[in-house]
């Protein structure tokens, strides 16, 4: 009797022991590896609670940010490669990261603090709007990186004075040719208003000048020509009556 009720005790352990030591690998933690360059790990006593970075591509470098630095910075008498006025030469990719730029902090490059305190450009020029100011700064924060084949943001179907023309001005042609510059540094050629813009239309001038037409001045002044929706979108505007619209 004593010794059946000693096998029996025997064999309640050995399946206890085996069960305990069965679930201890069940329930082991699996730990899987994460690849940090695509993931930010918000909770370090956690390998679930994970963030996926997104990089911001709404701001490119060749199609947003360097027509700004060419007309608005990279000026006779300021930042071109001629004057390169306090060191500065910011006509291209390479040389406007060289200094004033420490990739991913806007905050603490002096090309994007200069402008935000509109030190930069100086007067009579005009300052860059709040477009043009976010750009710059969501393209530094995001790398500074040397953006090129962007995407183009532009619709032929869509040639209003206001909604498609007025941005590739103020991008492109005020840094010279806004009212508080145009006397000192843009010939007397007004375009940021559209009487100004009118009549370089009915001159031919507008055209011809973005065109690079022989005989004309090939705006914009040092930069790169305007791609050829952009130069059709004025073209259509001039075809329908250069609308106020």
């Amino acid at each position: 009797m004593h010794k059946n009720l000693l096998i029996a005790f025997t064999t309640i352990l050995l399946i206890g022991f085996y069960a305990c030591s069965h679930n201890s690998q069940i329930i082991k933690p699996l730990v899987t590896p994460i690849d940090t360059s695509t993931h930010h790990i918000t909770d370090t006593t956690s390998t679930t609670d994970t963030i996926k970075e997104v990089l911001d591509t709404s701001v490119c470098f060749q199609r947003d940010i360097l027509p700004i630095m060419q007309t608005a910075c990279a000026k006779s008498g300021c930042h071109d490669a001629i004057t390169k006025k306090s060191g500065y030469n910011l006509t291209s990719y390479s040389l406007i990261i060289a200094k004033g730029v420490v990739k991913g902090s806007a905050s603490t490059s002096k090309l994007y603090t200069a402008c935000i305190s509109f030190k930069m450009p100086p007067s009579p020029a005009p300052r860059l709007d709040s477009t043009q100011l976010t750009f710059l700064k969501r393209w530094i924060n995001n790398g500074a990186h040397n953006d090129t084949n962007c995407v183009v943001n532009c619709d032929t179907t869509k040639f209003t004075y206001k909604a498609a023309l007025v941005p590739i001005l103020n991008n492109y042609c005020n840094s010279c040719h806004a009212s508080s510059a145009a006397s000192s540094s843009g010939g007397g050629i007004v375009l940021d208003n559209y009487n100004g813009v009118l009549v370089q239309a009915q001159n031919g001038k507008l055209m011809g000048d973005i065109m690079h037409t022989s005989g004309y001045h090939a705006m914009p002044l040092g930069g790169s020509m305007l791609s050829d929706c952009k130069i059709t979108q004025f073209r259509k505007w001039i075809a329908a009556g250069s609308q106020n619209n």
